[in-house]
């Protein structure tokens, strides 16, 4: 059966609820970020969802936090070829695979699409907007705890959570997301929403995947003090971005991450011991990037991204 995706000189009518059409979405990264929300949303019977994939996944099976199990199979495709411009596009891949999600995007936007940006750090409009074409880009702060040990199969460690600007666009994301089982929330200072996640990820996501552990490892007091250290520089960025962060950003995070169960890690570590290319560049590169342009030395984070850097470069990544 062709996917409702594809393309067609007579395009079959959309699969309707009701009397109602259902809203297209297209998923393209389906890591755990993208299987969560693709079956959230799928769960509703009114979004018709496809995975954009290039090799077949073979459903999705996903541990709930209390440990339910629940599987489901979302219609895939493999060739960018193969589809057309859709409602929603929820753009999930790695930022740093940005570019290689360029062939399914160019497919799947028109002047009536949205892109949700469901990636880590502050530059979400300036990285996938020129890849939209006329397609409007909906930025998001990403609270969604799973990881991924093999392809298709996900554990999640808490309700998923989004939260986007306060906008039409966002309403209409949350809209969206009713009955998925994810909570989507809006907020009028987005910038402010950004850099508090970004001062967590610049911690946990480097501390983890160079020391190789999970959250634990920030019992030690110097890994606490070089958190401390990541997310004080980061705090500092933030500000002069125009970010309304408290003065102790750094001791509350670190102070979070101290008392973040045991068998809690970051997409980082789960990527480097998968061998997987790690997302640093968007997280403390960003920090690097942005505070050079505003003035701000930022030496822990340097040091960071270039350890991360030498790692991924060498191939050595578990």
């Amino acid at each position: 059966m062709r996917s409702p995706l594809g393309t067609s000189p007579h395009p079959a009518p959309y699969p309707r609820v009701g009397s109602m059409a259902m809203t297209r979405v297209a998923v393209v990264g389906m890591g755990a970020v993208g299987a969560v929300v693709a079956a959230g949303l799928a769960s509703t019977g009114r979004v018709e969802v496809t995975a954009c994939v290039r090799s077949p996944l073979g459903g999705l099976r996903i541990t709930q936090p209390g440990g339910a199990v629940e599987s489901t199979v979302i219609p895939e495709i493999l060739d960018p070829a193969q589809v057309s411009a859709v409602e929603w596009v929820v753009l999930a891949t790695k930022a740093h695979q940005t570019a290689g999600a360029a062939p399914w995007l160019e497919r799947l936007c028109d002047t009536g699409t949205r892109v949700v940006v469901l990636q880590n750090g502050v530059e979400h409009v300036e990285r996938v907007a020129p890849l939209a074409g006329a397609a409007r880009v909906l930025p998001t702060v990403v609270e969604i705890s799973a990881e991924s040990p093999e392809r298709g199969r996900i554990r999640l460690f808490d309700r998923p959570r989004i939260v986007v600007p306060e906008s039409d666009d966002g309403a209409k994301f949350a809209a969206l997301c009713e009955d998925s089982g994810i909570s989507v929330t809006s907020t009028e200072d987005f910038v402010t929403a950004t850099w508090a996640k970004l001062c967590l990820n610049a911690a946990n996501g480097a501390v983890t995947a160079l020391t190789m552990r999970r959250m634990p490892v920030f019992a030690n007091p110097r890994i606490a003090r070089l958190g401390h250290a990541l997310v004080e520089e980061a705090r500092q960025v933030a500000a002069a971005s125009g970010a309304n962060l408290p003065e102790d950003m750094a001791d509350r995070v670190v102070a979070r991450l101290r008392t973040m169960s045991a068998e809690s890690g970051s997409s980082m570590l789960w990527d480097r011991l998968a061998g997987r290319p790690m997302e640093y560049d968007a997280r403390n590169g960003a920090v690097v990037r942005v505070g050079a342009r505003l003035g701000i030395p930022t030496p822990y984070n340097e040091t960071a991204t270039a350890l991360l850097e030498a790692i991924s470069e060498s191939g050595d990544a578990a």
